[in-house]
């Protein structure tokens, strides 16, 4: 009976891997093979805050000289923002990982083309000891009327 449910469990982790290099991009959600296989343990180990709303899982395999990534998004109430923002700071520091944030050098027309391109509230950097980068981003959205802060950690790996 072991055998066959490790058979069973190997066909799973076969089909789930053909999956991932089948579709470049993916949405998961917690608990499925997916989630497990192609989401970063960095990003799997974050944890949502109290009060969270629209938690969303998303991966790449990446292709070319696009690296794989793992991203987690979720939204908080405005006023909650700058509290959540030094809890999700406070978690990726215990992560092991470092600031490298460029903020304030530099230049304007690089700060008003990312602006443009991406128009996150806040965005900061980090980096581990495999020099993976992290960003943790803030933008304002609005769901039918409501204003939220939609926050992502990306892990490029």
């Amino acid at each position: 009976m072991t055998a066959i449910a490790a058979a069973a469990l190997l066909l799973a982790g076969i089909a789930t891997l053909g999956y991932l290099f089948s579709e470049e991009d993916y949405v998961t959600r917690p608990g499925s093979p997916v989630y497990y296989l192609g989401i970063s343990s960095l990003v799997r180990d974050i944890q949502v805050p109290d009060g969270a709303q629209s938690r969303e899982y998303f991966g790449s395999v990446g292709d070319g000289n696009k690296p794989a990534q793992s991203q987690l998004s979720f939204k908080v109430q405005p006023e909650a923002a700058d509290a959540v923002w030094d809890q999700m700071t406070q978690q990726l520091q215990k992560l092991a990982l470092h600031s490298v944030s460029t903020a304030g050098n530099e230049s304007t027309a690089v700060v008003n083309n990312k602006n443009t391109v991406s128009p996150g509230i806040r965005e900061a950097q980090y980096t581990s000891e495999k020099h993976d980068l992290i960003l943790l981003t803030t933008y304002q959205d609005n769901d039918a009327g409501t204003p939220s802060i939609r926050f992502e950690i990306t892990h490029f790996d």
